[in-house]
């Protein structure tokens, strides 16, 4: 018999913010100010009630880790009157990165900021729920498959039974073009390459004989610098940037084929529960403005992160048109043989489906 599952309050946390919110917290401009609605109390002489530590999967090198993650911790150190203060970690600085969901589950550190592809392992459906290719255009629709369509509360579902509440989804820029040491002009030339990938993208480039290889962003630029693999999806041209990838490969394919990849925010279930509602709903709100600063961020910074890989003598190649199409049609077709008939996958995979229908409306 299936078990009944049983809503908590909590798991609505921040479902009720709304653009309206949003806009008054200063996400239109996303500017470094940042929430100047939302009134400051003076913390200077108050100790912090609730003190957090976050590891997250980025590091020195990119913007996240040296200006947005200190400017959301101050965010939610502002938005609490100094009764929160979180302390960042880089990359597996407490605990490997691949292992950072069961830490914070376990208190090894409380907060973590990830990417839901990593916690497959655990979830299956988070593979679909990272990113599926050609799926989605633009950050309204991901905005709108997490916050209105149910993403959110079926991920703070699984989550809760490792004991990790889930804060909310981060939309990373675009996702799925390679980086390499030999060059790639066609889905053909992946035969024979060892390749960091993962997803959907992954299953693609082992269909044209690649073979798909499991790093942490960490170890990337040594892998492809002492031929470990051959080359890597690593995010957007900024992502590539930010590791340095474009020094020990001169070779970069697009295009890119998931427009939003989803990172994620979260945090240790009892650490949570032991904050009143007023700062689980400042955390809340200060996470959906980090998601929409990264986002705008990472895709200005990518921009310009294609003409410093020209500068450095990265050679850039577009696929074909007809390789383009073979892509869309080879994604269902995986998703359909590869997603499991779990209940998690199946919800999963109707929620994206459903929300698809209404915005292919608009494509037609």
């Amino acid at each position: 018999m299936k078990k009944a599952f049983r809503k908590y309050d909590w798991m609505d946390a921040g479902m009720e913010i709304n653009r309206r919110d949003l806009l008054k917290a200063g996400v239109a401009g996303v500017t470094a100010a940042g929430l100047t609605a939302i009134p400051e109390v003076s913390h200077s002489q108050k100790p912090a009630e609730f003190k957090f530590r976050l590891q997250s999967f980025l590091g020195p090198g990119w913007k996240e880790w040296e200006e947005m993650l200190p400017r959301f911790a101050k965010r939610v150190k502002d938005m609490s009157g100094g009764r929160i203060e979180i302390t960042l970690y880089p990359p597996a600085a407490l605990i490997p990165t691949f292992e950072l969901l069961d830490g914070v589950g376990r208190r090894v550190v409380e907060m973590g900021y990830g990417a839901q592809l990593y916690w497959k392992g655990f979830f299956p459906f988070t593979e679909w729920a990272w990113g599926i290719p050609f799926a989605f255009d633009v950050v309204d629709h991901y905005d709108y498959l997490w916050w209105e369509a149910g993403m959110t509360q079926l991920v703070r579902e699984a989550f809760a039974t490792k004991n990790v509440f889930f804060l909310a989804p981060v939309y990373s820029d675009e996702w799925g073009s390679t980086i390499s040491r030999k060059p790639i002009r066609r889905l053909t030339d992946f035969k024979g390459l060892k390749i960091r990938s993962g997803g959907i993208g992954g299953e693609i480039w082992k269909t044209y004989g690649a073979g798909i290889v499991r790093l942490p962003g960490e170890e990337l630029y040594t892998g492809i610098s002492t031929g470990v693999i051959d080359g890597a999806n690593w995010g957007s041209p900024y992502g590539n940037i930010a590791t340095k990838l474009h020094e020990v490969a001169k070779h970069y394919t697009l295009p890119s084929i998931i427009a939003y990849d989803m990172e994620d925010l979260f945090i240790n279930m009892d650490a949570w529960k032991s904050m009143p509602k007023d700062l689980q709903e400042c955390f809340i709100l200060a996470c959906r403005v980090f998601a929409l600063e990264r986002a705008s961020y990472s895709t200005y910074l990518s921009c310009l992160a294609l003409e410093t890989m020209k500068k450095a003598g990265v050679h850039i190649y577009y696929l074909p048109k007809e390789d383009i199409d073979a892509m869309k049609k080879l994604t269902w077709e995986l998703v359909d043989k590869l997603a499991g008939k779990d209940d998690y996958t199946q919800r999963c995979l109707k929620i994206i489906r459903d929300t698809m229908k209404v915005y292919d409306m608009r494509r037609t």
